[in-house]
């Protein structure tokens, strides 16, 4: 099982965080890149390379990435389970399967 919380808020994003994130957060934990799904494709192109098959991944995502992300995971082999919502109701968490 592999289990990531990768940086996916978009570069121009940060600068209007709530400033309870942004003055405690490091911004290298934050920033996701130009589109905020630089990090996120580099952890699933590495978790595709070391996961078994079966291998469960568990993944957080920003409220606006679940269909492109849903689509990175399919292009690298994984099947996915599920996807939750956090406490504001956002999509925030994809659950998938090595297939």
């Amino acid at each position: 099982m592999i289990v990531s919380n990768p940086p996916y808020i978009k570069a121009c994003k940060l600068k209007y965080l709530e400033k309870d994130v942004a003055k405690f957060e490091p911004k290298l934990a934050l920033n996701g890149g130009l589109d905020g799904l630089s990090e996120i494709r580099k952890v699933i192109k590495k978790t595709s390379e070391l996961i078994k098959k079966n291998g469960k991944f568990i993944l957080e995502i920003g409220f606006d990435q679940k269909n492109k992300v849903i689509n990175l995971l399919n292009r690298e082999g994984f099947y996915i389970n599920d996807t939750l919502k956090d406490l504001a109701n956002n999509d925030r968490c994809i659950v998938s399967t090595k297939i």
